[in-house]
């Protein structure tokens, strides 16, 4: 395999005149650039990208850190990611924590050791020790969806108080007496944003709030539900904590012979947008998952590029999206 002295043998040069090809190319004269690059292609040499990294300071190479890569939301803020550092001119590592302390730590630990640049973090709930290790390495982060108690980082996230008073002022508008939340982490910022969104509203409307707290999957959802059918408790209307756990609840309302929006409406945070092609059932708060990927780059790369200002937080503007599952049967 061709290494660094055999090209600058092959184009008549110095090794230091092939390294300043790669690194300052505009040092050189173009006939030399020219004989370097000719060299190049001729011996199919590849430079060694971790030396480059130790000359440069640089690896070029950026993590995205999410807590489950499966939920569509996080799926697609990743090709967001993922198209905003191609644009950059960054390679993206992605990790998936399962929201998992133990795992996130584990992934953040391996970054630090493969000496990436800067870290954009959908972080587990109170994983601030894990935020911290990035902290002490000065390697630049930005929280994505998820505040964290203490951070010194920028923070991206979507407006999840206004979508939780959108769809609570929906219900309402409907006519729906008692409106229940379900599902969720607490302790997550963004679920105790909706949580506020929702409370508020429901505070305001003289109605009482009714929450059952779980998980962010099928399970969670299927689990609340057929609780709240065992305890003759079930509400007029249900908001879920994402559209997993709205899913959970729609097969727990099936199985026991009841049926949305008919026994109970539903609405929940994030859209399925497939599904929603071939069956336009649930209203959701649509989150701009795509936009907030692309924006999340641009605040770690101007960090990157030597913006040193105070920690920023940015909030995307969500939407509501009303279908058949929250609409009251007439």
């Amino acid at each position: 395999m061709a290494n660094i002295i055999a090209v600058a043998r092959a184009a008549g040069v110095s090794p230091m005149t092939v390294s300043r090809f790669f690194n300052s190319p505009e040092a050189l004269r173009e006939s030399t650039r020219e004989r370097v690059r000719q060299a190049i292609d001729a011996l199919h040499y590849v430079p060694n990208a971790a030396a480059r990294s130790l000359v440069r300071g640089s690896s070029e190479t950026i993590a995205l850190l999410v807590p489950d890569i499966s939920n569509p939301f996080f799926t697609t803020l990743a090709r967001g990611v993922e198209d905003g550092a191609l644009e950059a001119g960054y390679t993206l590592i992605l990790g998936n924590s399962d929201e998992n302390v133990s795992r996130e730590r584990g992934h953040i630990e391996s970054i630090v050791r493969r000496r990436v640049d800067g870290v954009m973090l959908a972080p587990v709930e109170h994983s601030t020790l894990n935020s911290s290790l990035l902290q002490r390495r000065r390697i630049p982060q930005v929280l994505i969806d998820r505040r964290l108690p203490l951070a010194n980082a920028d923070v991206l996230l979507s407006d999840s108080y206004a979508g939780g008073c959108m769809l609570t002022q929906h219900l309402l508008a409907e006519g729906f007496q008692r409106i229940g939340f379900i599902g969720g982490r607490a302790g997550v910022s963004s679920l105790e944003d909706r949580l506020s969104g929702y409370r508020d509203t429901i505070a305001a409307a003289g109605r009482a709030a009714d929450v059952h707290l779980g998980r962010y999957d099928l399970g969670s959802g299927d689990e609340i539900v057929t609780r709240l059918l065992a305890d003759g408790a079930l509400p007029d209307a249900i908001i879920a904590a994402n559209n997993y756990v709205a899913v959970g609840a729609v097969q727990a309302l099936r199985r026991h012979g009841y049926d949305a929006p008919r026994d109970v409406a539903l609405a929940c945070f994030g859209d399925i947008e497939m599904a929603s092609l071939l069956d336009p059932f649930l209203t959701v708060i649509a989150h701009p998952a795509y936009d907030m990927g692309i924006a999340a780059v641009e605040m770690l790369v101007e960090r990157l590029h030597g913006f040193d200002g105070a920690p920023r937080e940015r909030i995307l503007p969500v939407s509501l999206i009303i279908r058949r599952s929250s609409l009251r049967q007439r």
